[in-house]
């Protein structure tokens, strides 16, 4: 039985997330319709740029996923996580009170992950914000997204320890770095070595390690879990970026409930 959230991710690679990255979305009718469809399809996260329309319209989507799938008998996840992206570089000009006062509505029980991306070497300042955002999401999974284009090995390790002292047992690593790329098998790769050098020097370093899983973010495809699997290097799922899924909508978004069982099959098939 799942005691907390954080136990959705003890099947290893079964993990599947709808990423929007934290890049401002301006079609929230497409927002709505691609949220609806992954959890229709079995996704088990939604990843969305901290900003309460966005949040609005995940809430919504997932609750009407959820009545759709009665209607068309279709065993979906009962509980996705809704995760909060939140830039470190957005928000480093921000003082403690503006900060604070941008991210409260992000404390609704509704918000269950929220996911820090840090893309630039400024260890102190980052540490600063981590603190305070720990301090006000206590209840919540902490995630930590992390590139070894944009990050050194060291500092990806001395983050992450930093970040387990604040938020123990909810903790998750994301091995970002697919999205802005070519995806090609270049890029793969770099990505499971990144995955391989966390386990190898931050996991396995010490027993309270061992249980926090390891996600790839930002795939096109499941090339990366292929090869992750063949190099032996563990994970716990992906993160689908959102505009991999654009080619299966209608310019209308409008569809019958034959058609959705159709994309529904056509999603599977693809993710």
């Amino acid at each position: 039985m799942q005691k907390n959230k954080i136990d959705i991710f003890k099947n290893n690679s079964k993990f599947y997330k709808l990423d929007f990255g934290i890049v401002d979305i301006e079609n929230l009718d497409k927002t709505y319709l691609l949220i609806f469809l992954a959890i229709l399809s079995g996704f088990s996260g939604i990843d969305i740029s901290a900003k309460e329309e966005l949040l609005k319209v995940a809430i919504e989507a997932i609750k009407k996923a959820k009545q759709k799938a009665i209607e068309l008998h279709i065993s979906i996840n009962p509980n996705p996580l809704i995760y909060a992206s939140i830039g470190i570089n957005k928000i480093n000009n921000l003082d403690n009170d503006k900060l604070l006062e941008k991210l409260k509505f992000l404390k609704t029980e509704s918000v269950d992950v929220i996911d820090i991306h840090f893309n630039e070497i400024d260890f102190l300042n980052n540490m600063k914000k981590i603190d305070l955002i720990c301090n006000l999401f206590k209840d919540k999974i902490i995630s930590v997204n992390l590139s070894r284009k944009k990050l050194s090995n060291i500092y990806m390790i001395d983050l992450l320890e930093k970040c387990f002292s604040y938020s123990k047992k909810n903790l998750i690593v994301e091995v970002e770095g697919l999205r802005l790329y070519e995806n090609n098998f270049n890029d793969i790769l770099q990505t499971v070595s990144t995955a391989d050098i966390i386990y190898k020097q931050f996991i396995k370093k010490s027993f309270k390690y061992k249980k926090i899983p390891i996600i790839f973010g930002d795939c096109k495809n499941r090339d990366i879990e292929k090869l992750a699997k063949k190099c032996n290097v563990p994970f716990n799922g992906i993160s689908f970026f959102y505009k991999t899924f654009n080619a299966f909508l209608k310019n209308n978004f409008s569809y019958s409930n034959e058609e959705i069982n159709l994309l529904i099959e056509e999603i599977k098939l693809n993710f």
